[in-house]
């Protein structure tokens, strides 16, 4: 039986192998979107990833000539990334403060991770730093939920209704029931998560994510030395698919579940 570590803030973060069950991603959609838009803006090979979780995305981009390096908050993922893909590099640091004492061509930012940045103070600092180890016209690529979703019907829906997943984990059912609730005084997004998984006991956690409508980041972004090219809500590679050569079709309703933003650093 593989071992879960239980008594942790963030369950998933903790244990890897229960994260590829649960956030798979074999095909490398967001790998293979976060390459297209390298190829589309032309920019150099090297390429940074903050938040970078299971490494799948600095593997594909490293196979594909690329000096990627990725670093991540949860030193359980980076010593998976570490197992896994060896021949690249990753390092354990938090957003707004870490420093690797070099620049890169691209930054990337993806599966929410910007949204553990909980005050605007928190977001500044980290696009600071994210400016900071991005070299001059450097592009810079974030993916997180998108606010301006629970807006909607469907995003309504989700502040109503008990979500349900399932999968399989070291051959049992693993299922979570999540409930969704929003602070609208911190516009912080509340997740309640009920875990069963085989004949493991039930396991309760609760878990937090700030949340940012689209002007909102644009703005943050503007005044953090970032000039915004693209700010989006489709394709959405987090969550659907995306495949080699795909046109770039961008939608700019705003309304889906993904806000992504392209900037450059100026």
């Amino acid at each position: 039986m593989i071992h879960l570590k239980t008594d942790t803030a963030n369950l998933l973060h903790s244990n890897p192998e229960l994260y590829a069950v649960f956030e798979s991603d074999k095909s490398f959609e967001m790998a293979r979107f976060i390459h297209a838009i390298l190829q589309k803006y032309e920019t150099g090979r090297k390429v940074l990833d903050v938040g970078s979780g299971l490494g799948r995305e600095v593997a594909f981009l490293s196979e594909r000539g690329y000096d990627a390096v990725g670093i991540d908050a949860s030193e359980d993922m980076v010593a998976w990334s570490q197992k896994n893909y060896p021949s690249a590099a990753f390092y354990t640091g938090q957003q707004a403060v870490f420093d690797l004492n070099q620049t890169f061509d691209a930054l990337i930012c993806v599966g929410s991770t910007f949204l553990y940045n909980f005050t605007n103070e928190d977001a500044r600092l980290a696009l600071m730093n994210f400016r900071k180890h991005l070299k001059d016209g450097g592009v810079l690529y974030l993916d997180m939920r998108n606010a301006a979703f629970f807006l909607t019907k469907e995003g309504q829906r989700w502040l109503t209704d008990e979500l349900l997943e399932e999968a399989i984990f070291d051959g049992e059912p693993a299922i979570v029931k999540t409930r969704f609730y929003i602070d609208l005084a911190r516009q912080v997004l509340k997740r309640d998560y009920n875990w069963k998984i085989g004949a493991r006991d039930a396991i309760i956690e609760h878990l937090e994510h700030r949340l940012f409508f689209p002007q909102e980041i644009a703005g943050l972004l503007s005044v953090n030395s970032f000039k915004v090219i693209e700010l989006f809500d489709k394709p959405e590679p987090h969550i659907n698919s995306f495949s080699d050569g795909q046109p770039f079709e961008f939608g700019y309703e705003l309304s889906g579940r993904r806000l992504q933003v392209i900037a450059k650093a100026i």
